[in-house]
């Protein structure tokens, strides 16, 4: 008595999966209709088009999908602004030169204004 593989018919016909990839490479070609191919090798052509869309399906899980990609992005080093700023106040001059420092621009400018 022949043994049957579990899960298959007795009678059906069982492909290999390198007839079965074989064949979807024919049907891929752009030359050929995938009707040419099923008549060719005495197929349905339906199961033709089921074994590309199954074989599409495992393609696309197989291939790694791209995760984010970063770019290095150089951003330029702002430039130190420098600034001059003078205060006067009768016969006394008060210059500043360099980054301003607003604590130190207050302490004058109240010193100044009680000084005069």
């Amino acid at each position: 008595m022949e043994e049957k593989a579990p899960g298959r018919r007795r009678g059906s016909k069982n492909y290999s999966k390198e007839f079965r990839a074989m064949v979807v490479a024919q049907a891929n070609d752009p030359a050929r209709s995938i009707a040419e191919v099923a008549h060719e090798h005495s197929l349905n052509a339906n199961m033709i088009a089921r074994w590309r869309r199954a074989h599409e399906r495992r393609q696309s899980t197989t291939q790694v999908q791209p995760t984010e990609t970063f770019i290095p992005v150089q951003l330029p080093v702002p430039a130190q602004v420098t600034s001059s700023l003078i205060v006067e106040c009768g016969a006394v001059r008060v210059r500043f030169d360099g980054p301003l420092d607003l604590g130190v621009l207050r302490t004058v400018l109240a010193t100044l204004r009680s000084a005069s």
